[in-house]
């Protein structure tokens, strides 16, 4: 085998390979009809490529089918012209709807006429094969047929590369600047008329030049329906991603920044509040103890006019002292300042204490007031005043919303899990049988500064603080506070504080492993 007829065997055959992987890879980005009409081209392409293939190994072996194969290249390069003339047209806007239609209409009746000449008559183009393998093309110019397929050839070939080039004068005329697209187009299409004229050129004919000319066409063709179908909407994708990731790193910097202007303002406010509400527990203690000083007549005897004014002036007193105690526990806690003072607890003790002091919060109310402290319960490591204070808030919160009934305080343990492995607390609920809290109200009641919108609790004193800081407080110990509540029914508040081993448990631990 020569160099010559095996160089043209692998053109033949990469030109039918190319063409038809691009025209793969093209439909796979949609089967609009730019692509289905580069396909089409790319099929009158592979259909020429295929054939010669077949016409060079036939005439060297001596096969048989040398006349079908010379008819298959023949179809396909003859549907070259129109092919390509109807994708240029798809590519370009010049002509008038209905010179398209006329156009396209005599294209397809030329074409049909011609593929009948070539299956009837041999059209006036003689293909042998040499003893090589190679081919020698002469074309009878006398003919009748070839003059028509010619004229259908070149026509049609003529009108495409015309689409191209047109704008391309005008923009140069125009002195505007040349679209990089437009003159690749051109350059595509002059390769394929290039190629397609060439076997009308009997000297030539026998090299392989047309198929790479088709190829480099075809590469030329794909890489334009590809840019504008793949590459420039992922590449207007990527510019899109990378503003939206300029502007999304610009709103990120803004964020930390107020993030930061936020925490510093946080951070000023709490050391305001709690340097006023310092500043403002010197006078009411004051006032408070001036007030009982008076109202127990150390300094003389009061009318009842006089008794009941300062009775009013104690009494305001010690809730404003309150509600600026709440204000500073906050403030601590938002701060990150609150310091707990854990020690040793008895838990009845501190019970009993508590429901002491709720006893004067219920008055004269008909409610019940009942303790259940299970048995057995191990001292807890806690701040006595800090857990004092949470047990206190809830007692009084229910005392406030509860008219008659029962308010129950109920202490037991409770196994939860936390992570992978069971671990013991101490549970506190407080019960009672008050108004009870809407679903859609429970999670204010955690707020700060807001209270259920009901009659009664407007009716009752409060800031809105006492349940916020107790559950502050709570998980400041490990624990956590929740409440479950029914309208009409009541509430029940608990929370829960881990269990610890005590130094006297440990003790008693290492003398019984001894």
């Amino acid at each position: 085998m020569s160099i010559l007829l095996s160089t043209s065997l692998l053109l033949k055959m990469l030109g039918v390979a190319i063409p038809l992987g691009m025209a793969f890879v093209v439909l796979l980005q949609g089967r609009g009809r730019l692509n289905v009409l580069f396909s089409l081209m790319i099929l009158a392409i592979a259909l020429w490529n295929g054939g010669t293939f077949m016409l060079h190994v036939t005439g060297w072996t001596g096969l048989p089918g040398f006349e079908m194969w010379l008819t298959v290249a023949l179809l396909g390069l003859l549907s070259l012209p129109l092919t390509f003339y109807l994708l240029t047209l798809e590519l370009s806007d010049l002509i008038s709807p209905v010179v398209r239609r006329i156009s396209v209409g005599v294209g397809f009746v030329s074409l049909v006429v011609t593929w009948l000449l070539i299956l009837m008559t041999d059209l006036g183009i003689r293909v042998a094969a040499r003893p090589d393998g190679m081919l020698d093309y002469a074309l009878e110019t006398s003919s009748p047929p070839l003059l028509l397929t010619l004229i259908y050839t070149i026509g049609y070939f003529a009108l495409a590369e015309s689409i191209l080039l047109w704008p391309l004068y005008a923009a140069r005329r125009r002195k505007e600047p040349i679209p990089t697209g437009r003159i690749q187009l051109a350059l595509g299409g002059a390769l394929v008329v290039l190629a397609g004229l060439q076997e009308t050129i009997p000297a030539i004919g026998q090299y392989p030049l047309d198929s790479v000319l088709m190829i480099v066409a075809t590469l030329v063709f794909a890489y334009l329906i590809l840019k504008e179908h793949l590459f420039d909407p992922l590449a207007k994708l990527n510019a899109q991603l990378e503003d939206a990731n300029r502007r999304l790193q610009e709103a990120n910097i803004a964020l930390q920044t107020s993030y930061l202007k936020a925490k510093e303002a946080d951070r000023l406010k709490s050391e305001f509040v709690a340097n006023i509400s310092h500043e403002l527990r010197t006078p009411l203690n004051a006032i408070i103890g001036f007030a009982q000083v008076i109202l127990n007549e150390i300094d003389g005897p009061l009318t009842d006019a006089q008794r009941e004014d300062l009775s009013a002036i104690y009494t305001s007193a010690q809730h404003l002292l309150n509600l600026v105690n709440d204000i500073l526990d906050l403030s601590k806690i938002e701060a990150g300042k609150m310091e707990l003072h854990k020690e040793w607890v008895d838990i009845k003790e501190l019970v009993y204490g508590v429901m002491a002091t709720t006893l004067t919060l219920i008055g004269d109310k008909d409610i019940k007031l009942i303790e259940r402290v299970a048995e057995g319960l191990p001292p807890v490591y806690v701040d006595r005043t800090r857990i004092r204070q949470v047990i206190l808030n809830l007692l009084s919160n229910a005392a406030k919303f509860t008219e008659r009934g029962t308010i129950t305080l109920t202490v037991d343990r409770l196994v939860e899990t936390v992570g992978s492995r069971p671990q013991l607390f101490l549970l506190f609920t407080v019960a009672d049988t008050g108004i009870g809290i809407a679903p859609e109200n429970i999670p204010i009641v955690f707020e700060e500064f807001r209270q259920v919108d009901s009659s009664i609790s407007r009716q009752a004193e409060g800031t809105g603080l006492g349940l916020p800081i107790s559950k502050r407080l709570v998980e400041l110990h490990g624990g956590r506070l929740w409440v479950e509540s029914r309208v009409g029914v009541g509430s029940r508040f608990c929370f829960t504080l881990p269990f610890h081993i005590s130094p006297a448990e440990k003790h008693e631990g290492g003398d019984k492993d001894e």
